[in-house]
């Protein structure tokens, strides 16, 4: 028995439609960079004073999450503490920091604010063990979700916008990669 190797030739171009689809091919090349460049500066460009507020936020609603939702809401409620919705409008930002920080302070200083709480919910707040990071991201989230409805993420529209420009960029590089042809003759 011999065994017969037929070698697969490319194609030398002598289609009539050879240079157009070597055309078309390095268009939709060049849109893919273009797309997948896109999304990189979308991703980066969260570096400026916004984005800096926003990973701000993003840490205060992480910390409201792990150490104040046992206690607080925000517009849904007492539980164990008062809701805090509005409450940055409601108290001055340096009682606040102090309230957040180490709410002893007040209530050693038996500050009248302190006490009403403590008395119409029976509880003092604890001592959280926050540093001043941890409170200045908590108080910018209470700030935010004041005015904004909880259920909409922070990067909502630069996430959409990544996830349709890497949706097409792909698209484009699957039709790419899909109409390469090999042939095979008998």
């Amino acid at each position: 028995m011999s065994r017969v190797t037929r070698r697969i030739q490319p194609s030398t171009g002598s289609s009539p439609h050879a240079p157009r689809r070597r055309r078309r091919g390095d268009l939709v090349e060049r849109l893919g960079c273009v797309l997948v460049v896109a999304i990189v500066v979308l991703a980066l460009s969260g570096g400026g004073a916004e984005g800096r507020d926003e990973a701000r936020v993003l840490q205060g609603q992480a910390v409201f999450g792990q150490r104040c939702t046992a206690c607080h809401t925000i517009g849904r409620g007492v539980l164990v503490g008062p809701d805090l919705q509005g409450v940055t409008e409601r108290r001055e930002a340096t009682w606040l920091r102090v309230h957040i920080q180490s709410p002893s302070v007040h209530h050693a200083q038996d500050d009248p604010l302190a006490r009403a709480n403590r008395e119409k919910f029976r509880m003092r707040m604890p001592d959280l063990g926050l540093s001043e990071q941890e409170v200045e991201a908590a108080i910018a989230y209470l700030q935010v979700a004041a005015r904004a409805p909880v259920a909409t993420p922070a990067f909502y529209a630069p996430t959409l916008v990544a996830s349709l420009l890497g949706i097409a960029g792909l698209t484009l590089l699957g039709l790419r990669a899909g109409r390469k042809r090999v042939e095979v003759r008998p």
